[in-house]
């Protein structure tokens, strides 16, 4: 039985594009760049620390400080430009971030389940997106959260997932993780043990595609998948 339900953070609860955009508008201001090579370089860069997370190439204590240094060369600047450009990002962020249905949807979890993020950061920490939660009313409904710079570790390693598991004597098994990532979110969380939820916004509807595995169209459904979960698949 499901007693602990696990958030991805971004493009699962709000939305990552807005944040880079704001990330992109900030360095092409700090720089006196054209915005879109600056966000050309942001994209670059966040595709490239992916595939170094995917081949754990990276050292997870690190992984912070060296996504932003990877940005600054790419940028050819200090890395501290890189910082002050999240900070500003961050400070201009308007409630269009938060994703469609998700306050609501972790309105009805808290007090059912134990409600957890699990997220990993890039080009800026964990405390802005703890910021961000607390803006938009989102953090008053989790009842614990968890980030890779505060734990030392990043999905899809399982020590990600299960650290904030050890936290709370849950067994992997009496868990599920929902994200938009199916390599960090899905695959890594069934690797550990846990149910899994692969945000795919082309689904037309909850589909089982695992045995301990789901496609679904936005964080919302995690409802219908923790009512198949009690009671079978619905008609």
């Amino acid at each position: 039985m499901v007693r602990l339900v696990s958030f991805d953070v971004w493009n699962t609860l709000m939305d990552i594009n807005i944040m880079l955009e704001n990330l992109g508008k900030a360095l092409s201001y700090l720089l006196n760049i054209p915005e879109k090579d600056a966000m050309g370089k942001v994209l670059e860069a966040r595709e490239e620390i992916k595939r170094i997370r995917k081949a754990r190439a990276s050292n997870p204590s690190k992984a912070l400080e060296e996504s932003q240094k990877l940005l600054a060369n790419k940028l050819e600047v200090d890395v501290e430009i890189v910082r002050r450009a999240a900070a500003l990002a961050t400070l201009s962020v308007d409630e269009r971030i938060v994703l469609s249905k998700v306050p609501e949807t972790l309105k009805r979890l808290n007090g059912r389940y134990i409600v957890i993020t699990t997220g990993n950061v890039m080009f800026w920490p964990s405390s802005y997106t703890r910021l961000l939660m607390e803006k938009f009313g989102l953090a008053e409904h989790i009842t614990r959260q968890f980030y890779s710079d505060e734990i030392g570790t990043y999905k899809p390693m399982k020590e990600a997932f299960l650290k904030p598991l050890k936290h709370f004597k849950v067994s992997p098994a009496d868990a599920i993780h929902i994200g938009d990532t199916k390599a960090e979110d899905f695959e890594g969380a069934l690797k550990a043990g846990l149910y899994a939820c692969w945000i795919n916004p082309n689904a037309k509807k909850v589909e089982r595609i695992h045995e301990q595995g789901f496609v679904v169209r936005g964080a919302s459904d995690i409802l219908e998948v923790l009512q198949w979960l009690e009671h079978g698949p619905q008609e």
